[in-house]
């Protein structure tokens, strides 16, 4: 899935110009280079700017945190989108978590922000929001459509999917650190979430 453009640092809007410096700055240089100095300068406004229109620098990354979760979304839909008509509940599924591990491969600096709530706003409404989205209006109810299908049908839903979420976060984590694949010998991460599949017994289930 594309990367959200940075605004153009002519934007007229204060905190689309800014988010969209942070954005920049992200791609570039990592989670710590997410300085209040380095997202004014790269939007060429002055060092106090940022706080004119954010309250904080938590304020101002967990509005990029939430641009992250939004993409993160859309990535998983449209891998379930992508499914053949007639797939089944446990092929959707599949597809949801390879959406999910795709954007993070391809995103790893926006996807280790979106989880360090030690530099966002534990108060943003809406990044609560669209975070537990991900969750329960997305790989909740794919993982409820896979049990109603036979998929470990007599477990707790909420516990199942935190289970598997568990499973493909870390799986993100580790392979980007290149551990996974010094351990296993896993060819690719597709590679290793095949096995992943395996080990949750997440697998081709018919009525």
């Amino acid at each position: 899935m594309p990367a959200v453009p940075a605004m153009p640092a002519t934007a007229t809007d204060p905190r689309a110009r800014l988010l969209g410096a942070a954005l920049a700055v992200l791609d570039e240089d990592g989670v710590e280079g997410l300085t209040l100095r380095a997202i004014a300068r790269r939007a060429e406004v002055s060092h106090g700017a940022p706080l004119k229109h954010f309250p904080h620098r938590a304020a101002l990354l967990s509005a990029v945190a939430t641009a992250g979760f939004r993409e993160l979304n859309a990535s998983a839909e449209a891998a379930v989108r992508d499914c053949p008509e007639g797939a089944s509940a446990t092929a959707r599924l599949r597809a949801g978590a390879r959406g999910y591990v795709a954007y993070a491969l391809e995103r790893p600096a926006m996807f280790a922000l979106m989880f360090r709530h030690d530099l966002l706003d534990p108060q943003d409404k809406e990044l609560s929001r669209v975070s537990l989205s991900a969750f329960d209006d997305r790989l909740l109810v794919l993982v409820r459509a896979a049990q109603a299908d036979g998929w470990h049908p007599e477990a707790d839903s909420r516990a199942l999917t935190g289970a598997l979420w568990s499973g493909l976060h870390g799986l993100v984590q580790l392979w980007l650190w290149g551990s996974l694949a010094l351990a296993t010998g896993a060819p690719s991460a597709d590679a290793a979430l095949d096995a992943l599949f395996t080990s949750y017994d997440l697998k081709e289930r018919r009525r």
